[in-house]
């Protein structure tokens, strides 16, 4: 494997990993749930994002595998547990497909004042490109992610400038309106724009210089990130820009909207929506090679591993998470639920992946090492924030009988794989 990868660039690719859809909603929803005491939330999740960079960069040094999280779990505690892990990642970026749609969807809807349902026909559209574009087997490169994640931090830092002057102090009071119990829900939901610390540890083995620059981009990365949620957050309570569907689905464009005119506002919701588009490409492209992955280790029914013959790509995955994506989208407009709230159900999975990560460090660290030690306190924050799940904890408790079923069922015998179907 080509050693490639710079600190600059490492530090990109961490960025690119952890911006994503939740910037351009979670600091007006947030505020919505906890009140100005959101902020406190998201400080909550910007120190613990620190130790636990620092253990997936530290795992990824000392385990460099492009598995990243489902090998580690393998490593720790067998087989299962790397394939729950897999199962936990496919399921929670299936359903992630729906929000992420449905936000790029929601800035064009509040520009032209669409209806729930014209905004979950849009979501549709932007997933077919999805579908489209991954079935022939185009890709979004590199670069042109990055060029992606630049314009959303351009935006968020545009918006950020431009709010400045409709900040006011009274905005902040009451801080805890609903009391303190919500900042625990609210980091609940925070936890969807902090999922991507363990996207690097497949790129582990193409650092050019692995030993140094692995921990280093991570932790200069949270601080870069870091400083953006907080700054968005506190310009989100400040010009109190929350509180009802239009701001919690769409808070970047009101604040430029308010502050630069309409044009200001249509410019950024094409933004959006080309930004979304090309996430849920990218995501798209990810769960068809895992899905596919998983079909091959028999993790999944023998129905995933197949490559179609002409694009040699996994199509069937492709149009199951598509199909199973819009179908989503359609529902949720149908019965009046907003997007926000489908973020406990991949929350709850992606945190079961973190706990299961956690605990594969602290068993393949010898005790009191640095490792050890911030995957500790990575854990004791994890299982601090698993109350706040609520009935949602059902999620991956639901999924874990349902793979131990499939595989009592499946067993160990030989798949025979057909790919000229």
């Amino acid at each position: 494997m080509n050693r490639s990868i710079t600190l600059p660039e490492a530090i990109a690719l961490y960025i690119t990993a952890i911006l994503g859809s939740g910037t351009l909603f979670l600091s007006s929803s947030t505020a919505t749930v906890a009140g100005p005491a959101s902020i406190v939330a998201w400080m909550m999740m910007v120190l613990f994002s620190f130790p636990l960079a620092y253990t997936f960069a530290a795992l990824s040094r000392s385990y460099p595998d492009a598995g990243g999280a489902a090998t580690f779990a393998r490593m720790a505690f067998g087989e299962h547990a790397g394939n729950l892990v897999g199962w936990f990642y496919f399921l929670a970026a299936a359903v992630g497909q729906i929000i992420v749609s449905l936000t790029g969807a929601a800035y064009i809807g509040a520009a032209f004042d669409f209806s729930a349902m014209e905004n979950a026909l849009i979501a549709c559209f932007m997933l077919l490109i999805g579908g489209l574009s991954n079935h022939f087997g185009v890709r979004i490169s590199g670069k042109l992610s990055l060029v992606l994640s630049i314009l959303l931090l351009l935006l968020l830092c545009i918006a950020v400038a431009v709010t400045l002057p409709y900040v006011r102090w009274d905005h902040f009071h009451p801080f805890a309106p609903k009391g303190w119990y919500p900042v625990g829900t609210a980091v609940i939901l925070i936890f969807w724009s902090f999922f991507g610390w363990e996207a690097i540890c497949s790129l582990a083995d193409r650092f050019k210089h692995p030993e140094k620059d692995l921990v280093r981009s991570a932790l200069l990365s949270a601080v870069i990130i870091g400083i953006v949620f907080l700054l968005l957050s506190f310009m989100t309570i400040g010009s109190g820009t929350y509180g009802n569907v239009e701001s919690d689905s769409s808070p970047i464009g009101i604040m430029i909207h308010r502050a630069l005119g309409f044009e200001a506002q249509l410019i950024t919701a094409m933004l959006a929506l080309i930004i979304c588009t090309g996430t849920v490409n990218a995501y798209v492209a990810s769960l068809a090679q895992l899905g596919y992955a998983l079909g091959r280790d028999q993790a999944l029914p023998a129905w995933f591993h197949y490559l179609h013959p002409r694009t040699r790509t996994p199509t069937r995955v492709v149009w199951l998470v598509v199909i199973f994506a819009g179908l989503g989208a359609i529902l949720t407009a149908f019965l009046q639920i907003h997007f926000t709230q489908l973020l406990y159900i991949p929350n709850s999975l992606g945190i079961s992946v973190y706990i299961i990560s956690m605990l594969a460090a602290l068993t393949l660290y010898k005790r009191r090492t640095t490792p050890w030690m911030s995957s500790l306190v990575s854990l004791i924050v994890l299982v601090l924030a698993v109350p706040f799940l609520g009935f949602h904890l059902l999620v991956p408790a639901v999924v874990c009988v349902v793979y131990f079923l499939y595989r009592k069922a499946t067993g160990k015998r030989k798949i025979q794989y057909r790919n000229d179907m």
